[in-house]
């Protein structure tokens, strides 16, 4: 355990400002990943002075598999650069478990972007129960659909890092992160669904995989 949290605490600390910086501005800023990777690489060196070429085998896995993950993700617009380099610099940190857990997946980067999608897949369920006040209202399967996507706003104060996908009855779904933000004109409501900052779940995901496993494995391992 004390390995583990000689790893973890820095890495949860510098996760922890690149939380506080994606919630604030929906960007990190690069001594947040460069941080990680740093951390990764004085790490790597004391592992690779005490377990030889098995240490090299599992950090090429790691960072192969992360890059394979994330590199076609950031550019198909499914994933922010910044989120793609703090996942990146945590394969160097973490090319294998810290300790034994709960998962079925190879590589520990694998299992933190299970538990940070599990967690993010969360999201429709709160925005709807913000919404049910709204629920009366609802007219048709877009209308009820649009509950689980975000909330009402005056469009004068629209923020930065929401994009309007509704006004009134009409609504236009967002797919990917190439959304026009914090652009709304007129004075009515509109309904908007905000950026997802996207690294506090990844940071959640750290110390879930760290400590437990991941939320798929535990569910899958469970029912077989």
């Amino acid at each position: 355990m004390d390995g583990l949290l000689l790893r973890l605490i820095p890495a949860l600390l510098l996760l922890g400002y690149a939380s506080l910086l994606d919630w604030r501005r929906r960007e990190i800023d690069d001594p947040s990943w460069q941080g990680l990777a740093a951390l990764g690489v004085l790490f790597g060196i004391h592992d690779l002075l005490r377990y030889g070429t098995p240490y090299l085998a599992q950090l090429a896995l790691s960072l192969g598999v992360t890059a394979l993950l994330v590199l076609p993700m950031h550019h198909l617009r499914l994933m922010g650069g910044g989120d793609a380099k703090i996942l990146l610099a945590l394969a160097l940190l973490f090319p294998y478990y810290p300790q034994p857990v709960t998962t079925l997946f190879p590589v520990f980067t694998l299992s933190v972007f299970v538990n940070a999608v599990t967690l993010t897949l969360l999201l429709p369920l709160l925005f709807f129960i913000i919404n049910l006040r709204h629920l009366r209202e609802v007219r048709s399967l877009s209308e009820l659909y649009a509950l689980f996507l975000g909330y009402r706003r005056k469009a004068s104060e629209v923020r930065h890092y929401e994009a309007v996908y509704g006004r009134g009855r009409s609504f236009r779904f967002l797919l990917t992160t190439d959304a026009e933000l914090g652009r709304a004109e007129g004075d009515d409501e509109v309904w908007v669904t905000p950026a997802v900052p996207f690294v506090i779940p990844i940071t959640a995901g750290v110390l879930l995989s760290a400590v437990y496993g991941d939320i798929v494995s535990m569910v899958i391992l469970s029912i077989m």
